[in-house]
């Protein structure tokens, strides 16, 4: 017996459920890439914040903002507070003087002024205004904030300050090589550049005391 003429057969019912699966099926890819784009930036530039992510991203806040919970409840990322902002890091980075790092490298003007200490240390706040080309009080700012951190040190000769990285700049150049090889590239360039100008500055001292030896031999032997 033919049981199609007994039972109802909608296919505008059958047809919507399809579709609605596929697209459920279809969205679950995109939830699921999504939230592997925000792991795998965070792992390629650690320190990076909300707003950051959502917009280089192209995600919507809030649907970051979710992904990011249930990355932290995996256990792959975990958060600080950082000033104005909540950074993110996955789980590998272990130390916290990377992560202070890492954020501050997240930011244009503190990375500006922590590589322009790496190569002129010992600088004033008025030689740092002057390269970055911001106003005093904005350096300062910002200054306070490296120290705070535990960055960049000062101390006081005669009538200015002059400011040091703290600690080993090693930690610095590890990470810059690390997550940012474009900007380690740049700045190993002009160290190169600084060290060949010492030593071509050192150069005539260097000659001119091997005359003077030379003399000296000449005149022992007349």
């Amino acid at each position: 017996m033919d049981w199609r003429g007994y039972i109802p057969w909608d296919t505008s019912v059958v047809n919507s459920r399809t579709i609605d699966y596929t697209y459920r099926k279809q969205m679950g890819h995109v939830i699921s890439d999504n939230r592997s784009r925000i792991y795998e930036y965070i792992k390629n530039h650690p320190g990076t914040h909300l707003r950051k992510l959502s917009k280089n991203l192209g995600v919507a806040m809030g649907d970051t903002q979710h992904h990011l919970g249930v990355l932290d409840k995996l256990g792959l990322i975990k958060s600080r507070r950082k000033g104005m902002y909540k950074v993110y890091y996955t789980v590998s980075i272990s130390r916290k003087r990377d992560e202070d790092i890492l954020a501050v490298l997240q930011q244009e003007t503190p990375r500006d002024i922590i590589l322009y200490l790496v190569e002129n240390p010992g600088s004033t706040q008025g030689d740092i205004s002057n390269y970055i080309r911001l106003t005093a009080p904005t350096i300062n700012w910002h200054m306070s904030n490296l120290i705070n951190a535990h960055l960049v040190t000062s101390y006081k000769d005669g009538r200015f300050v002059k400011y040091f990285i703290e600690g080993d700049v090693n930690d610095i150049v590890g990470l810059l090589k690390s997550y940012y090889p474009t900007v380690w590239s740049k700045l190993s360039d002009r160290l190169a550049e600084l060290f060949l100008d010492l030593a071509a500055g050192s150069r005539p001292e260097m000659s001119t005391d091997i005359d003077q030896a030379d003399d000296s031999i000449d005149d022992e032997k007349s």
